[in-house]
């Protein structure tokens, strides 16, 4: 089947959402990711980084999920978290979007063109989450709402994050008697990204000061990770630049917290255009994919 895009899914604002159906699936179910596209991007933009390009294959990795690209809201920038004039708390209306596309896609009937199964929805109980950049902000957001329970793995290739709007969260569910349970979580982000720390000596502050620590330390405390070491490997780069470190903490749920050194936190491909360098040599999507079929019950 083609990528099918602008789907209008009618909220209090309708919005849209592309997705890639499998042409011969095996079952009527199937798993579904969903990716948000960073700030400035489209839908289309972050369907290219997960290699859906028509009219080639999609790759082989991912030929058997539905892959959902949503858009932001028509009449705002194209960012997520919106925070709204007036609001004084947790913003939804993001979540709330969300939420009405779980369920379409856990209820609607797409047509696969096969005639073995000739249409799918989503299983409810195997839906994952991604996001570059900004759209990676939301995957947090998302982690941090009721709504958490409802995804089996979460991934993010963005910046480090942001301590105040991370304590933010906390406090809203806190408010509402609500702790949202450990979750296999990938975060990668890359030396080059505003917030690391500076490589300069008379710049340098204390390492635990800096956003990757503090991204790492709220992510451990989050999944119930004891103190101790991590499984790490190294991804070298063909040019010894952009090396890439993964780091894997095992707890109540896995973390996997990955560094581009020397690079930001583009989502790397070896047809990523960004800011140079870029670990051309890393694909982000596969890490993934890996991941979360290692940690997150992903066929």
């Amino acid at each position: 089947m083609p990528l099918l895009t602008a789907l209008p899914l009618v909220t209090p604002a309708t919005r849209t959402y592309n997705i890639e159906v499998p042409a011969s699936p095996v079952l009527a179910t199937l798993p579904a990711i969903i990716v948000f596209h960073g700030g400035g991007q489209d839908a289309a933009a972050i369907a290219r980084r997960w290699g859906v390009h028509p009219p080639a294959a999609v790759p082989a990795a991912l030929q058997n999920y539905l892959l959902v690209f949503p858009e932001t809201h028509p009449q705002l920038d194209r960012e997520w978290v919106h925070v709204q004039t007036g609001d004084s708390g947790f913003p939804t209306l993001d979540l709330d979007f969300v939420r009405d596309l779980t369920a379409e896609l856990t209820t609607r009937a797409y047509a696969t063109g096969s005639a073995a199964v000739p249409t799918v929805s989503a299983d409810p109980n195997l839906l994952y989450v991604a996001g570059f950049s900004n759209g990676g902000g939301m995957v947090w957001q998302l982690l941090n709402s009721d709504l958490s329970a409802s995804f089996q793995g979460f991934a993010v290739v963005g910046k480090a994050l942001d301590p105040e709007k991370a304590a933010h969260y906390r406090q809203e569910l806190a408010a509402l008697g609500q702790v949202p349970a450990p979750a296999p979580v990938f975060y990668l982000q890359g030396t080059a990204d505003s917030g690391y720390r500076p490589p300069f000596t008379q710049q340098e502050v204390e390492l635990d000061e800096t956003l990757p620590f503090f991204t790492l330390r709220t992510m451990l405390d989050r999944n119930g990770v004891a103190a101790g070491p991590a499984v790490t490997s190294l991804v070298a780069g063909s040019t010894g630049v952009t090396e890439v470190v993964l780091q894997e903490f095992a707890g109540a749920a896995a973390y996997l917290h990955g560094t581009v050194l020397n690079g930001g936190h583009n989502w790397p491909t070896p047809t990523t255009v960004g800011n140079p360098p870029v670990a051309t040599h890393f694909n982000a999507t596969e890490a993934i994919i890996d991941f979360w079929r290692t940690n997150a019950g992903l066929p």
